[in-house]
């Protein structure tokens, strides 16, 4: 009996001296950001851009279906993105800054509302999202050191002012920020996505992912990064479609 009880003692104090390391050792979220911030370029860098333009394919493994896409994005808060699927047409979709809304050629025009509205405003900040501004976030904390996308993350569990829960996963070697976990609204309730990120290339002295592979369920999507461009877009990149407005029109 006294040799159990020695062993577990040391048991003990052996996961409390662990514990205690972790906590004297683990970076605050702050810190954690701030890193992956200057392994992609800088804070400098990211706040001399105004715009985004973004090319390449998505690929949907459980359908065999490849299609190119095209993401806009601009500052402040201004995003758009088209589709292009063989045989069915474009997917349009974005964001002006007010109204959020999508063109789909199997469901028609529609225009975003409540929590799937917010999560598209969050997805739209540009600078506040590259930076992880902590006015995006009601809470920010540094859950522990974990396993994601095969390799040793650090795990953020932020708290967006939308009340969104969004895991965040840092590589522990490089600071570059290797994917989460999320749920999003969509027209078919709420999913559960998580998205990770790799093949950081180098675009214009800043460090980006050229792959990200996201999944809801046993449905997986495979976005390749092929081109991304920065510089200056026309509004017209933001425009809403005719058949926006027109729903616009009449709310």
């Amino acid at each position: 009996m006294h040799v159990v009880t020695r062993s577990t003692a040391v048991a003990a104090l052996f996961a409390l001296g662990t514990q205690l390391s972790f906590a004297q050792t683990a970076p605050r979220a702050e810190e954690i950001f701030a890193r992956h911030v200057a392994a992609v370029g800088g804070k400098d860098a990211i706040l001399k851009l105004s715009s985004v333009k973004t090319t390449g394919t998505m690929q949907v493994v459980s359908m065999g279906l490849t299609a190119a896409v095209e993401t806009y994005l601009a500052a402040p808060n201004r995003v758009a993105m088209r589709i292009t699927i063989p045989g069915i047409g474009d997917i349009a979709s974005g964001y002006d800054g007010t109204t959020a809304w999508e063109v789909n050629p199997m469901q028609g025009p529609r225009i975003k509302s409540d929590k799937e509205k917010m999560t598209t405003q969050e997805e739209a900040d540009f600078y506040g999202s590259m930076l992880f501004s902590k006015e995006r976030f009601t809470s920010a904390e540094t859950v522990g050191p974990t396993q994601f996308g095969g390799e040793k993350a650090w795990q953020v569990k932020t708290v967006l002012k939308s009340g969104r829960v969004v895991n965040e996963y840092f590589s522990i070697a490089t600071g570059l920020r290797i994917g989460s976990q999320t749920t999003q609204e969509s027209p078919s309730g709420t999913l559960d996505v998580t998205t990770v990120e790799s093949s950081y290339k180098q675009f214009g002295g800043l460090m980006m992912p050229t792959k990200t592979e996201m999944s809801t369920g046993a449905t997986k999507m495979v976005l390749t990064v092929t081109d991304i461009a920065f510089g200056e877009l026309p509004s017209s990149t933001f425009a809403l479609p005719p058949q926006i407005k027109a729903l616009v029109s009449r709310n």
